[in-house]
């Protein structure tokens, strides 16, 4: 682990370790980045930078951490005790002074002692900063947590007051399991996506998990998602690999997951994710969940409305201009015109009635020849 070191100034701040201390759900990680010496700045490298450790009421255990000193000067370093507590969901958390712990005798930190808080590290070498923990008989069964910050500084916190020179110092923390009556027990507080409704099979996922037991917790395992045919098209490893992330109890903690999937219009409409989460000794317990949302790709769906579209209009064109060229064909072949249909059929005659008049007024045009 290796922290850059700002020489000649000095940050007083409370002891929120968002740098630091995302360590206590990624222990694997470098905690700070390394630079190269430069005038105003110095590296330090620990390890290791996590200590997890299964011990009973009344054990003792030692062992130590390295500091590594690569910079062009021997360097004098501190080592002070800390109490460790999460502060929010994201994996960060709060160093806790000695003096806030005072009389607490279930805290970490008060069963640590460290035989040698200040040591020089010479230029190009390492030095060890030894440790011990002493469980009390009536330690209480479950997780405790602490830590030791190294740095070049010496910080002398007040009473009451969690404020160190947090830009000067690198932390190892102490995850202690107390045998005894330990209750492990986690459950699902919430799995959802960023969205309902995804354009393209990008997806974002967020799992939080509460931890209701007195022990830290490791939950791991597999994001199933599932098309509306309940075929399966993706999977997504949660805090299997890498950085492993650890939930302290009475806490709740978020993992944040991405499902990139293979774009298919066939496959447009509601789909299913079921998350389902090992944890406990031996991954013996088990949580599962189950959250919904859809993936329309409007743009190729509007693509291919107006292929459509447009192959019937095609069509329609291709089929009238066929039926154009078949009837010119036919008249063609027999020499007539096309047969025009009458605009209406013809009125039928109207008889007119004979009318009865005198004699006078009859007008008679039949042949005189024919009269004799």
């Amino acid at each position: 682990m290796t922290f850059a070191i700002p020489m000649n100034k000095k940050f007083a701040a409370i002891v929120l370790a968002a740098g630091i201390v995302g360590a206590m759900f990624a222990p694997a990680v470098s905690f700070a980045q390394s630079t190269a010496p430069t005038a105003d700045a110095t590296s330090l490298t620990i390890t290791p930078p996590f200590f997890e450790l299964n011990v009973s009421p009344g054990d003792s255990w030692s062992s130590s951490i390295r500091v590594v000193n690569t910079n062009p000067s021997d360097l004098q370093v501190h080592a002070v005790v800390m109490g460790f507590a999460a502060s929010d969901d994201q994996g960060h958390g709060n160093f806790v002074p000695l003096a806030d712990l005072a009389g607490n005798e279930d805290a970490l930190a008060n069963w640590v002692t460290v035989s040698s808080p200040s040591v020089t590290v010479p230029r190009g070498g390492s030095a060890d900063v030894p440790f011990s923990i002493s469980v009390p008989q009536d330690a209480a069964p479950g997780g405790h947590y602490g830590a030791i910050l190294i740095g070049t500084g010496s910080p002398v916190p007040q009473a009451g007051i969690s404020q160190v020179g947090v830009s000067s110092f690198i932390s190892a923390l102490i995850f202690v399991d107390v045998a005894g009556n330990v209750n492990e027990s986690a459950q699902i507080r919430e799995f959802s996506t960023g969205r309902f409704t995804y354009e393209t099979p990008d997806v974002h996922f967020a799992v939080r998990v509460q931890n209701d037991g007195n022990v830290h917790v490791r939950p791991f395992g597999m994001i199933q998602i599932y098309n509306v045919f309940g075929k399966l098209r993706g999977e997504v490893p949660i805090n299997a690999t890498g950085n492993l992330g650890y939930v302290l109890p009475s806490s709740t903690r978020e993992f944040d997951v991405e499902w990139q999937g293979t774009p298919s219009l066939l496959d447009s409409g509601p789909y299913t994710a079921v998350v389902s989460l090992a944890y406990g000794e031996n991954g013996v317990n088990s949580v599962s969940a189950t959250t919904e949302f859809w993936i329309v790709p409007i743009g190729q769906i509007l693509e291919v409305l107006f292929g459509v579209l447009l192959l019937a209009a095609i069509f329609i064109f291709i089929v009238r201009r066929s039926v154009r060229k078949m009837l010119a064909s036919e008249i063609s072949k027999y020499g007539g015109a096309p047969p025009v249909r009458p605009a209406s059929s013809p009125a039928p005659e109207k008889k007119i009635a004979p009318t009865q008049s005198s004699g006078r007024d009859i007008l008679d045009l039949r042949n005189p020849d024919d009269q004799k």
